[in-house]
């Protein structure tokens, strides 16, 4: 290698990394050359991997819930938004028993008597044991048109101490009405959990775009209170103590 292509290439170093780590103008100037590639290469290396766990780590915090409020001992979480519509979770104790909460759940008749919004559900089909299509359909603030939630469910038992509920949206029109507009579920989860005889924790889970018109903020806003007005609604409901038990509707795996 030439005396001259070695300094076009210190040269090029000393401009792109302003300092030498060791002595290229030495009598051994080839080796040392290629010893300080060795370095820079590893130093690569080791950039590399450490920006990787940096971006891991903010991954995995941005996916985690925080808490944002807590009304009536009800907590509300968020987290990272994708798309600028922000997840929203909500967690609190029932002071009933688990099967009287599961059994509101699935009362469907009933529902709209407690759960925000809520005009009335219709069950389009049960697919199989635990899994059914059905449709709900909220009022939406003035002059916006009314949401139509068109879902495919599922109510598990997970032990004889949990259950959980789980929907997202389906497209079928067939099914869907078209005197509402089709809002986007991406998931709506509830678990439920008996805590004691008495008691039942519930977490409920929503990520969702009520898509139309209405803008991000104003939708945001309209789903940050709702598994917060769901938990106190259902927990009026309970306290009523009439409560309707719709298995031969929905039964469970």
């Amino acid at each position: 290698m030439s005396t001259s292509f070695i300094n076009l290439i210190v040269c090029y170093l000393k401009i792109n990394y302003h300092f030498l780590p060791i002595n290229l103008h030495s009598d051994d100037t080839f080796n040392n050359l290629l010893l300080y590639i060795r370095k820079m290469r590893k130093l690569k290396i080791y950039l590399t991997v450490f920006t990787g766990l940096i971006v891991l780590s903010f991954n995995t915090s941005a996916g985690q819930w925080k808490q944002i409020a807590e009304e009536d001992n009800i907590t509300v979480f968020s987290k990272e938004a994708k798309n600028a519509i922000i997840p929203f979770k909500a967690t609190a104790i029932i002071n009933s028993n688990l099967q009287d909460v599961l059994a509101a759940l699935k009362d469907t008749e009933s529902k709209n008597l407690w759960s925000p919004k809520l005009k009335f559900v219709k069950i389009h089909k049960v697919v199989n044991e635990g899994e059914y299509l059905f449709s709900e359909f909220y009022k939406t603030p003035w002059p916006a048109t009314d949401r139509e939630f068109l879902l495919k469910g599922r109510i598990e038992r997970v032990s004889n101490s949990q259950y959980r509920i789980s929907a997202a949206s389906i497209e079928n029109i067939k099914l869907a009405n078209d005197d509402y507009i089709q809002a986007q579920v991406d998931y709506l989860n509830i678990t439920i959990d008996e805590v004691s005889p008495t008691q039942t924790e519930i977490q409920f889970e929503f990520l969702g775009d009520m898509k139309g018109w209405m803008p991000i903020w104003l939708t945001n806003l309209i789903q940050k209170k709702w598994p917060l007005r769901f938990i106190q609604g259902l927990r009026k409901h309970l306290t009523k103590g009439k409560l309707k038990d719709t298995q031969n509707l929905i039964t469970i795996k």
